[in-house]
C-alpha cells in the first residue's frame, strides 16, 4: 500500500509539472507559432487523463473507503464536479475537464508538494521563453509605453510574464515559509524589478513587493505570525472570497462618482470594463460562452474593446450563479482549513492574489495559479502536517 501510495504521488506531481509547463507554453506563448506544438498539447490533454486514470486505479481501495465513510466530502466532491462541467461548457471545454481531474487526484497529495511542482514548472515556463524570445526562436511583442516600451517577453501578451512571475512569487514563498533565506528572498525581488522593467505591468509589481515585505519581516526579521496570531485578520482571512466580491460589486454599483473614476483610473479602466460585462452580458445560473472582443488582427486595442479583467466578475457573468456560489464557499472552507493548521505565510500569500483576483483574470486559472488546487483540502484523505 505505501508503495502503491509512492508510485501515485511520483505520477500525480510529474503529470502536473508537465501539464503546467506544456499547457502554459501552447496558450500563453509564442510557441504556439512553432511546429508540432499544437498537436502535443492536444495530446497532452488526453495523456494527463490516461495518467490519472492510473494514479485513481493504483489507490481504488482506499479511496472507496474513505468516502464511504465521509459522505460531506463525497458531497462536495459531486458539487465539484458538477461546477467543473458547467465551466468546461462555458470556456475551454477538455482543458476544464483536466483541471477537474487534477484537482479531485490532488487530494492526497501534501499542499507543499503541490506548490513546490507548480511553482518550478512556473519558473521553467518564464526561463524557457524569456530565453526563446532573446534567442530570437520565438516571436516578443512590444508596445508604446510612457517614455519607453512594453516587452512581452515571447508571451501572447506584454503583462503575461509579469502576471506568472507574481504567482511563481506566491507559490514559492507558501512552499518555503520559513525555510526561504534572504538570498531567495533577494533574488524574487531582482526577478520582480527586471519583469516591471520589462514589461511596465504594475499590478502584479506593488503586490509582489508587499508579499516579499510581509515575508521578509515575518518569516525572517520579526519571525511573527501577523495575520494567525491577530483575532481580527484570522477572522478576515477566513472571508477573504467573500469580502472581496463584496467589495468589487460595491464598486462596481454603489461607489460615488469620485471613488468609482478614482479607483477605475487606478485600475487603468478595469472597473469600467467590469460595469460593462455585467450590462453587455449579464448574469446567469448556468452562465454562458462569451467571446471577448481585444484585439484587431494588427495588434491594436479594438474600439469596442469588452474584456472582464476581474476574476470575481468573470466568475459570475462566464461561469454563472451555481459555480460561483460554491468556489465561495470552496474557497472560503479553503481558508478556514490553512488557519486551523495556521499557515501565515499562507494565508497572506492567499490575501494578495485576493486583491489580485478583483481586478485582474488569472486567480482561478491552473495555467497561472495554484489556488483552485488548494479546494482538494475539502476532501483531503491525507492531513496536511505542521511543518514549516
Amino acid at each position: 500500500m505505501t508503495n502503491n501510495r509512492f508510485i501515485s504521488e511520483k505520477i500525480y506531481l510529474c503529470t502536473l509539472f508537465i501539464w503546467v509547463v506544456v499547457a502554459s507554453l501552447v496558450t500563453t506563448t509564442y510557441f504556439i507559432r512553432l511546429d508540432g506544438f499544437l498537436s502535443l498539447y492536444r495530446s497532452l490533454l488526453y495523456l494527463t487523463i490516461f495518467a490519472l486514470l492510473i494514479k485513481e486505479l493504483l489507490n481504488m481501495s482506499k479511496t472507496l473507503h474513505y468516502f464511504r465513510f465521509h459522505w460531506k466530502q463525497l458531497l462536495v466532491v459531486i458539487a465539484l464536479f458538477i461546477s467543473m462541467f458547467i465551466v468546461a461548457k462555458n470556456r475551454d471545454g477538455m482543458l476544464d475537464i483536466n483541471v477537474l481531474l487534477l484537482v479531485f487526484s490532488a487530494r492526497d497529495i501534501d499542499f507543499r508538494k503541490l506548490l513546490g511542482t507548480f511553482s518550478l514548472a512556473t519558473f521553467l515556463v518564464l526561463c524557457l521563453t524569456i530565453y526563446a524570445s532573446k534567442k530570437g526562436i520565438i516571436s516578443n511583442m512590444f508596445m508604446n509605453a510612457d517614455g519607453g516600451y512594453r516587452f512581452s517577453l515571447g508571451f501572447n501578451y506584454v503583462s503575461f510574464a509579469s502576471q506568472r512571475m507574481f504567482f511563481a512569487l506566491c507559490s514559492y514563498l507558501m512552499f518555503r515559509g520559513k525555510k526561504i533565506t534572504y538570498m531567495e528572498l533577494l533574488a524574487l525581488f531582482l526577478a520582480t524589478i527586471y519583469m516591471y522593467q520589462q514589461t511596465s505591468t504594475s499590478s502584479p509589481f506593488y503586490l509582489s513587493i508587499l508579499i516579499l515585505t510581509y515575508a521578509l519581516f515575518s518569516l525572517k526579521i520579526i519571525k511573527k505570525g501577523f495575520i494567525i496570531e491577530n483575532f481580527w485578520l484570522k477572522k478576515i482571512a477566513n472571508y477573504g472570497f467573500i469580502l472581496a466580491l463584496i467589495i468589487t460589486l460595491y464598486f462596481c454599483f454603489y461607489s460615488s462618482g469620485n471613488l468609482f473614476h478614482l479607483v477605475d483610473q487606478f485600475t487603468h479602466n478595469r472597473l469600467r470594463l467590469s460595469v460593462e460585462g455585467f450590462r453587455n452580458f449579464g448574469v446567469s445560473w448556468l452562465g454562458q460562452h462569451i467571446i471577448f472582443t481585444t484585439m484587431d488582427i494588427f495588434g491594436n486595442f479594438t474600439s469596442n474593446y469588452n474584456f472582464i479583467d476581474s476574476s470575481f466578475v468573470q466568475l459570475l457573468v462566464i461561469d454563472g450563479l451555481v459555480v460561483s456560489a460554491f468556489m465561495l464557499f470552496a474557497l472560503t472552507k479553503v481558508m478556514k482549513y490553512f488557519v486551523s493548521i495556521r499557515k501565515d505565510i499562507v494565508l497572506a500569500c492567499l490575501g494578495i492574489m485576493i486583491i489580485h483576483g478583483m481586478f485582474d483574470p488569472q486567480m482561478l486559472v491552473l495555467r497561472y495559479s495554484p489556488l483552485i488546487l488548494f479546494i482538494s483540502r475539502l476532501f483531503i484523505m491525507n492531513s496536511d502536517n505542521n511543518i514549516e
